[in-house]
């Protein structure tokens, strides 16, 4: 194991939020105790509902966009305003309480101990669980991680799940781009996992309970079905054919 030159006080925790007046106060009540509160930025995405001004309230940053982008626009908005701080990691969580704070160590320790670069979560590994998860979704995300193998090279039991820590210096890399427009939506998440895999970083899969029961039917997910499924899947097919960079 490398020695690492990585720690709390050079990493940020990036929080995206979009709309979550009814999940994040829960959310953010349990984050402080996880988290040092200087070392986070709540990313708002145009939400009208109040839920940012809570967030200021209870002393956390916020970074507001004017109006809704999408995921990845928020994210990296999140990665700009940290490396504007001078760390060197990122944890990413969004408000909406699927995310547990008190996971938030799991999944960054292995960047601070040097054994990973990259470490994203996976409700399927042993350990791992996923309450309230719809039975299609508990099909359908392992189905989608299997189809991802053959161009990733390597295989991953949750692709899906956005609950990541990584460095963040291959991102300065030419070939890695992640200030592209097309990039706004889900399809960030998926072009640097790409990356991740094929720069070769140390990546490692911890498990986590990403848990749904508090959310309405409604909330449990804001993908929708063929549009949202295409802005995951089109990172590794224009990738892969060379149609993007």
């Amino acid at each position: 194991m490398s020695q690492s030159v990585h720690s709390i006080s050079n990493g940020y925790l990036v929080v995206t939020n979009y709309n979550q007046s009814g999940e994040i106060a829960g959310f953010l009540a349990r984050c402080r105790n996880y988290f040092p509160i200087e070392r986070t930025v709540i990313v708002d995405d145009g939400s009208t509902d109040g839920s940012p001004e809570y967030a200021e309230q209870q002393g956390y940053r916020v970074v507001r966009h004017a109006k809704n982008s999408g995921t990845g626009s928020a994210i990296r908005t999140g990665i700009r305003y940290a490396q504007s701080q001078g760390c060197s990691w990122v944890i990413l969580s969004s408000s909406n309480g699927k995310i547990r704070p008190e996971d938030f160590q799991t999944v960054y320790s292995p960047i601070l101990s040097g054994e990973a670069d990259y470490v994203t979560g996976s409700r399927f590994l042993p350990g791992g669980k996923s309450p309230g998860l719809t039975p299609f979704r508990r099909i359908a995300i392992p189905i989608f991680s299997f189809l991802t193998f053959p161009v990733l090279g390597r295989w991953f039991s949750d692709i899906t799940c956005g609950f990541r820590a990584y460095t963040l210096d291959f991102l300065s890399n030419p070939k890695c781009n992640i200030d592209q427009e097309w990039l706004n939506r889900y399809e960030f998440e998926y072009y640097v996992h790409y990356w991740a895999c094929y720069l070769g970083l140390r990546i490692k899969e911890v498990p986590v309970t990403i848990p749904y029961t508090h959310l309405a039917k409604g909330r449990k997910s804001k993908i929708r079905p063929l549009v949202g499924w295409w802005s995951m899947i089109r990172p590794f097919v224009y990738l892969r054919l060379g149609l993007r960079s």
